[in-house]
């Protein structure tokens, strides 16, 4: 016998541990950004990153209380004006440090790739879900050319995260097997020639990768300074507001991309151990969930999160342990920053969402009682 779920009766059911690791992550942020930016110049982001984590909480509650239908319609204007706004970003933002890829609003910079990473999770995992082949290739194609538009900012991260995102999830859905065959081949092909279309400081931190202890003084200094202080932290860390080489700035962007480095150096092993638990128990999360739904766009949704989460944090964690090369991704709610805060809240509050509404139901919005 099946009984006829009533909407109001849909959201009835809270998911508890992804919030719970979601404010974790924000509150441990918020405390290292104090820590690595303690006696500096920039110490006032230590305030910045508490409003972006307040406007975080905001959005994670807005996406969550946000109708299905209601972001599967607007999801395509959002994709749409992300693709515009990196076209923006290129051509008309002056460069910071070599790249263009902020869009300063104020004293906040947004990336448009980032949005564009979420947004693509999203309208990709809509039209998957409705096997609706005209779009998907339409969105192949648009998709494409925000990859071109990424790396030429240049993001080669953001521009890898994207094609891994857009491959895997046509993977896992068992559809258009020549599309990802294709697309494959061709990227592993191209990834030589992508070398030389490269800038120069991207070559020499991949040739810093490589060869660490030949550029230790140049482009191989921010890793080797941040495998020291990890190291240094041993089991137990240094202490909070207590680490020598975060406090003596010998760790360049600690506060942002070298974060690790700063739980390393003061809570030492351990720490970096809790945060890993974290992010590990949050992809499990979504893992179990993935496999419990019989709902195609919100299973592409779940497998799409933890996909974000993974590369995030591997890489991030990755090229503080010098195990991976310098790319710039941030590690997720935690490394400073207003743009990654903002979409990884909107990310979580999404999967939230989408936990309370189909755990316990069926496709049509039935329950089975036996």
């Amino acid at each position: 016998m099946k009984i006829k779920v009533e909407p109001f009766e849909r959201m009835r059911r809270f998911e508890y541990i992804v919030p719970l690791i979601y404010i974790s992550l924000l509150i441990i942020g918020i405390f290292m950004v104090r820590t690595a930016t303690y006696g500096e110049y920039i110490e006032d982001n230590y305030y910045k990153q508490i409003i972006f984590s307040i406007l975080g909480i905001v959005v994670f509650f807005f996406t969550y209380f946000l109708k299905e239908r209601i972001l599967k319609s607007i999801i395509p204007h959002l994709y749409g004006i992300t693709l515009l706004l990196l076209i923006y970003v290129l051509f008309f933002e002056r460069a910071r440090y070599g790249a263009r890829r902020w869009i300063r609003i104020g004293p906040v910079g947004i990336q448009p790739s980032h949005l564009f990473l979420i947004f693509t999770l999203i309208i990709l995992a809509k039209y998957l879900s409705e096997k609706n082949k005209k779009a998907y290739y339409i969105l192949s194609f648009t998709t494409l050319i925000g990859l071109a538009l990424i790396f030429k900012q240049p993001d080669l991260g953001m521009t890898l995260f994207t094609f891994t995102l857009w491959f895997l999830l046509t993977y896992v859905s068992g559809q258009h097997e020549k599309t990802w065959k294709t697309s494959l081949f061709l990227m592993l092909f191209s990834m030589p020639f992508a070398f030389y279309f490269m800038k120069d400081y991207q070559r020499a931190r991949i040739i810093g990768f490589l060869f660490p202890e030949k550029n230790a003084a140049g482009v191989a200094y921010n890793t080797l300074q941040a495998v020291k202080a990890i190291g240094s932290g041993g089991l137990f860390g240094k202490g909070y507001l207590n680490g020598f080489m975060n406090l003596s700035n010998f760790v360049p962007e600690d506060h942002n991309d070298f974060i690790t480095a700063v739980i390393g150096e003061e809570l030492g092993f351990l720490g970096i151990i809790l945060i890993i638990f974290l992010y590990g128990l949050l992809i499990y999360r979504l893992y179990i969930y993935a496999q419990k739904t019989e709902r195609k766009f919100w299973k592409y949704i779940y497998f799409g999160t933890i996909v974000i989460i993974y590369l995030h944090v591997y890489e991030n964690i990755g090229m503080n342990l010098g195990i991976m090369p310098v790319t710039g991704v941030p590690l997720p709610l935690i490394s400073y920053g207003g743009s990654q805060i903002i979409t990884f809240s909107f990310l979580l509050g999404l999967v939230t969402k989408g936990i309370a509404t189909t755990e316990m139901f069926t496709e049509n919005n039935y329950l089975d009682n036996e």
